[in-house]
């Protein structure tokens, strides 16, 4: 640890990577934890902080001594074109950026010197993800703030027999083959900032929200196959955010960068068993398509075979596995740079029987960005 009254801020900040002076000596921006060796006991120049640590003027020619942190390596959307890249970027991608913004508290730290200087701090909203619903674990509340229930009332009983992902104030993204009659009823409501839906006594804010409209995706024909297996919630007003509630972020790109990503649902616990009043989670192993292709050679929900726009996931050696009353619910992923903002990658489809040896099948969002975009923020 370094202590406050050690440091001195420049006037212009500095992002990581950049050029910049300690002692008169060139530099580069870097964080403190790969630096901070040829620091100890020394003065310190920051550049800038960002949600982990300060990011300091390392002097150059340390290079060799660094400690092996991934911060060594620019990343590489870093550039001095980033600002411009920003610009261009789909309308998801920078609807995320403003996401990114609610998964944080600002506070203000003032060094201990005759000339403080005040410092600002992100500090996350949430705890680490527990990387563990079939086989999985009980959430805590507001762990999955984006995470929806999708409700069917039949007189004064209500049931929860689909998943969603709140991606705006105003959009849930599901599964198509939710908008389904159940006992003479379509879904008519969604369950925002949940996590048992029973209990009111659980430290959970819920807020339920009436559906204006269920925009399916003009491709998906259920005498076809579960294919084109997406759709939009369109809710009657919008939604404001907090702790509890909050949306999820588009993955953008086609192939996915993590080997597991956490699915979560209010569903059947196991097959043909009970549905969860809690909400549950469970870590997955995310496959290429063709370990699935075996598996579901005679399904009559792929009769065109897996296609580029799903996705392959779950556990060949069984016992982990989404299940009736998951579908439509999220599969996501986050970064190591911030376990707060989730990313949804797919959402669930249809499988074999739960916590089968075959994974199941998931809806790849990043192949449908060009649908949802207009409709959620055209």
């Amino acid at each position: 640890m370094f202590s406050m009254d050690q440091l001195w801020s420049p006037w212009n900040e500095l992002s990581k990577f950049d050029p910049c002076k300690h002692g008169g000596k060139p530099g580069t921006c870097r964080g403190y934890s790969v630096c901070k060796a040829q620091l100890q006991n020394k003065r310190i120049t920051i550049c800038s902080y960002n949600a982990r640590e300060a990011v300091v003027c390392c002097p150059d020619g340390e290079e060799n001594r660094f400690s092996g942190d991934s911060d060594q390596v620019p990343p590489p959307s870093f550039s001095p074109n980033s600002l411009e890249e920003d610009r261009n970027a789909r309308i998801a991608v920078k609807k995320c950026n403003e996401y990114r913004k609610l998964s944080y508290n600002r506070i203000a730290v003032s060094t201990l010197t005759l000339t403080p200087t005040v410092v600002s701090f992100e500090v996350p909203k949430c705890d680490n993800i527990v990387k563990l619903i079939v086989g999985g674990n009980v959430t805590k509340p507001g762990e999955f703030p984006h995470m929806a229930a999708i409700g069917w009332r039949r007189g004064r009983q209500v049931s929860f027999d689909c998943g969603g992902s709140l991606i705006s104030n105003r959009y849930v993204l599901t599964a198509a083959h939710c908008f389904v009659e159940v006992d003479g009823t379509f879904p008519s409501f969604v369950r925002l900032g949940d996590q048992n839906l029973v209990r009111t006594d659980d430290g959970a804010k819920p807020r339920d929200v009436e559906i204006d409209d269920f925009i399916r995706h003009p491709d998906f024909k259920r005498n076809q196959g579960l294919y084109n297996d997406i759709a939009l919630v369109r809710l009657v007003e919008t939604v404001p955010f907090d702790n509890f509630i909050r949306p999820a972020c588009l993955y953008d790109r086609q192939e996915v960068a993590a080997e597991q990503a956490i699915a979560t649902g209010f569903g059947l616990t196991e097959d043909h068993g009970d549905k969860s009043d809690e909400l549950l989670k469970v870590s997955l192993n995310v496959y290429d398509n063709q370990v699935c292709s075996k598996g579901y050679a005679n399904s009559r929900q792929l009769k065109k075979g897996i296609q580029r726009s799903q996705l392959c996931v779950g556990s060949v050696v069984g016992g982990q596995d989404t299940c009736q009353g998951d579908s439509g619910g999220p599969l996501q992923i986050t970064k190591q740079e911030n376990h707060c903002v989730f990313y949804v990658i797919g959402v669930t489809s249809f499988g074999q029987t739960c916590g089968s040896t075959v994974p199941a099948i998931y809806t790849r969002v990043a192949a449908y960005l060009d649908w949802i975009e207009p409709i959620v923020w055209g």
